[in-house]
């Protein structure tokens, strides 16, 4: 009943602001609602098929204008399952994104509360699973692609564009007691587009990541990749840092046709997986990513998408190898709703004894052998 009650005043709220929200001061009820079906070839040495519900979300946005170039700016938005009504990200009421924080014209925003970090922002924006349906993780979403997480108690400023050019860095607190670092984040990038040519670099790093993005994929049979044991056998992570960066850029040959390519590294410390002899070993992943897409008719448009991914886990020295092909199929009925139908192939190579696709595995378990099938279809809305 609470939920539903907030969720009422926030519409009303919203309403209200329509209606009365000073000149050059707005409101904004927006949202993503997607669902279909998701069928694997082999989960645990079966086929299986379940609900697919993507990145599904709803938010309010909103600026007032204070004069002279400078705004207030706010977001609450909160992610769904379409199929059930959960709430995504462990529950919260708003899990995706909670920040307020002024922009400025001449010196850029600085914005603070739960906020997606510099390496999601702008590295992302090049990957097939922000690009289109979320799908096509890379393994155990070891890069945060998918945005199974975000960082909380964050400040973060991003400089104007200068040239297409702009830099962004944030902070995010701890908040533990005598331990100012304990689970906190730090994290910086570059951002560039001007033309055709868009170009990223960026940065993050946060201590005790289990604890403070405790929404993230560290319970759960994704991380089966740090050994050759049974995929059945789910193991939970507890390291005491993580980082990502990398660097990435996309390329418009024309208005209908893009390419895209993406590197990135990951690295998990002191996993604390006691079971493999992990308590203090790391995992480190990288991850090449390359897409191309192109519109063949106004309403149709497809896409290739191909990632490698190679491991390393110290000190059992197992080194696991990922290939991943992606077919991306999206037929748009109008400019806010598409129906989509994707497959995904993966094989893994190296040490890697099990195929993983991160959303096939979700529906049923990682492959018993070392290829994984996936087929995705279903319609996406966004209002």
């Amino acid at each position: 009943m609470k939920r539903i009650c907030t969720t009422a005043l926030l519409f009303s709220l919203a309403a209200a602001a329509h209606a009365q929200s000073a000149p050059g001061s707005s409101v904004t009820l927006y949202g993503v609602v997607m669902s279909g079906l998701i069928y694997s070839n082999n989960s645990l040495k079966g086929a299986s098929i379940g609900t697919a519900n993507g990145p599904s979300r709803w938010g309010v946005k909103g600026a007032e204008d204070l004069g002279g170039g400078l705004k207030t700016i706010f977001v609450l938005e909160g992610g769904f399952d379409p199929n059930s009504g959960r709430a995504a990200q462990g529950g919260r009421e708003f899990g995706r994104q909670t920040y307020v924080g002024l922009l400025d014209e001449r010196f850029g925003s600085l914005t603070l509360g739960r906020q997606y970090d510099l390496t999601q922002d702008w590295l992302a924006q090049y990957s097939s699973p922000l690009m289109w349906n979320g799908y096509t993780a890379t393994v155990g979403d070891n890069n945060n692609f998918n945005f199974q997480f975000r960082t909380n108690n964050t400040v973060k400023y991003v400089s104007p564009s200068y040239r297409g050019l702009q830099a962004g860095v944030l902070y995010s607190f701890g908040g533990v007691a005598g331990s100012f670092g304990n689970q906190s984040a730090v994290g910086f990038g570059l951002n560039y587009a001007q033309g055709p040519l868009k170009l990223s670099a960026a940065y993050m790093r946060m201590n005790h990541p289990a604890s403070a993005a405790s929404e993230g994929l560290w319970s759960t049979a994704s991380f089966a990749s740090i050994s050759a044991a049974s995929p059945t056998v789910a193991y939970a992570i507890t390291p005491s840092s993580m980082e990502i960066y990398g660097a990435g850029g996309q390329f418009a040959f024309t208005k209908d046709t893009f390419v895209g390519l993406v590197v990135t590294h990951s690295r998990y410390d002191d996993l604390g997986v006691a079971q493999l002899g992990l308590s203090h070993g790391r995992a480190s992943y990288t991850n090449i990513e390359g897409n191309v897409s192109h519109f063949f008719t106004p309403a149709y448009q497809a896409a290739i998408d191909y990632t490698y991914t190679t491991g390393s886990v110290q000190p059992t020295d197992f080194k696991p190898q990922y290939h991943q092909i992606s077919l991306i199929n999206n037929y748009f009925l109008s400019k806010r709703t598409a129906l989509y139908l994707d497959g995904i192939v993966q094989l893994a190579a190296g040490d890697a004894q099990h195929a993983n696709i991160e959303y096939a595995s979700g529906s049923g378990g990682a492959s018993s052998t070392k290829r994984q099938v996936a087929i995705t279809a279903g319609i996406y809305h966004r209002f």
